[in-house]
């Protein structure tokens, strides 16, 4: 199965590959899908690319939103991103959730190029093998701009993309959509700036990573299969007070792996020998979710190197007092879809999983031998439970919490204007203590 148009994962923070930049838009037909769960469904549309810049890119997706307000399957290619400037067919293919009502299908456009989209289809299977044609409005485009806005929803109408509808060499039929992309600045792309970006052998991998401003040494830690990408709100604040340094974890992002089995306990080792590979006796250490747990094993393990430490969304070990018992559930259902997939991709994405279910393996007793300050943060609605946080906490000697009022597990992203000033004012309060 895939996921998300912003992919999301469970204990990580959600992602847009846009960064949430205002340089995107999309557009989307809704379909009743509720007499068809549990079924196979397809859907296909000839799309065509002429990029004005490296990052200009377009994509179909799907997403299936459930009668209890859930989101089912969700896909939108941002891992095959279209740039090819002739018409060429796309799909995506996925299953009718259990509880879904409705289906929606449509495309997806970035900076600056002219996006052309045309020919949309939609087939359910209802029986093994037989395929039935789901009828949409306006599928191949054919009539004005007017009808076009009535009948296909688009979210956001942002400023700098044009639409028209071209007769200009339609996939199919006289007519296509077209829009066009102009006057959006570049922007830096955190986790793929080819200005910064470097890479440090360490433990027999290779560690993509970043840097930005001056000053105290900072080390940002990611969450699980969310990369550098995912402080895309915290990067531009932090640098302004700190050297920050965001590395993407072995096996994520753009960082590679060796096929051992992933644990805390490993990506901290990892992180250790990357600040011996930049020559840093000790940084500050802010870490999200698996991050989070990442940076308590280091404070334990490699106390030296941490000089104070904030966590966000962090456990210790998991269990059913950590997170509820769904949360299993879900990463199990994940588990299966990915072990249906052969691919590097899919193998990796499976390990990952597993991780969330499996690690880590510590104790509150642990964190008692933590010497350095430590801030321990998570959102009052946070999928980690509420004790838990407390928990860590009341274990480390020298330590605050927060538990952000009315915030979840996305806090940083939700209310970064908090969420950094906290982590701002903590790393430079007193700084003559330890």
């Amino acid at each position: 199965m895939k996921y998300l148009i912003f992919y999301i994962s469970l204990f990580s923070s959600a992602v847009s590959s846009a960064q949430m930049q205002k340089n995107w838009d999309a557009f989307a037909q809704k379909i009743d899908v509720t007499s068809y769960q549990g079924k196979k469904f397809r859907f296909h549309a000839a799309v065509k690319v002429l990029s004005k810049d490296p990052s200009s890119q377009a994509e179909i997706w799907a997403r299936i939103d459930k009668s209890d307000n859930k989101m089912g399957f969700f896909y939108n290619m941002v891992d095959k991103p279209i740039r090819l400037n002739e018409w060429k067919i796309y799909s995506i293919e996925g299953k009718v959730d259990k509880g879904a009502k409705v289906l929606n299908i449509g495309g997806l456009y970035f900076e600056n190029g002219i996006f052309s989209f045309d020919d949309f289809k939609l087939d359910i299977e209802i029986k093994k093998g037989q395929w039935l044609s789901i009828p949409l409005v306006d599928a191949g485009f054919e009539d004005d701009v007017d009808s076009v806005n009535n009948k296909w929803y688009f979210f956001h109408n942002t400023k700098g993309f044009t639409k028209s509808i071209s007769l200009d060499s339609a996939s199919e039929g006289r007519k296509f959509l077209k829009i066009i992309g102009e006057n959006f600045k570049p922007e830096v792309q955190y986790g793929n700036n080819l200005s910064v970006g470097k890479y440090a052998d360490v433990n027999g991998i290779k560690l993509y990573y970043e840097i930005y401003g001056e000053g105290a040494p900072l080390l940002l830690l990611h969450g699980n299969r969310s990369p550098i990408e995912t402080f895309y709100k915290q990067i531009p604040e932090l640098s302004k007070h700190f050297k920050v340094i965001a590395v993407d974890t072995r096996g994520q992002g753009k960082s590679t792996e060796d096929g051992k089995t992933y644990t805390y306990d490993l990506f901290a080792g990892d992180m250790n020998a990357f600040l011996d590979y930049l020559h840093l006796d000790s940084v500050n250490i802010l870490g999200w979710s698996d991050g989070g747990n990442t940076g308590l094993i280091m404070a334990m393990k490699y106390p030296d190197k941490v000089r104070r430490l904030v966590t966000m969304g962090a456990d210790v070990f998991i269990d059913t007092t950590v997170v509820a018992p769904w949360v299993f559930k879900e990463v199990e259902n994940q588990l299966k879809e990915f072990s249906k997939d052969t691919s590097y991709a899919s193998r990796n994405n499976w390990r990952l999983a597993n991780l969330l279910i499996t690690e880590p393996k510590h104790t509150f007793n642990d964190l008692k031998q933590i010497k350095c300050p430590v801030l321990v943060m998570a959102g009052q609605n946070d999928i980690i439970k509420e004790n838990h946080t407390k928990g860590i906490a009341a274990n480390i000697p020298n330590s605050e919490l927060f538990i952000a009022p009315n915030q979840t597990h996305y806090f940083p992203q939700e209310n970064p204007a908090l969420f950094n000033k906290m982590v701002i004012d903590f790393f430079t309060k007193n700084l003559q203590s330890p």
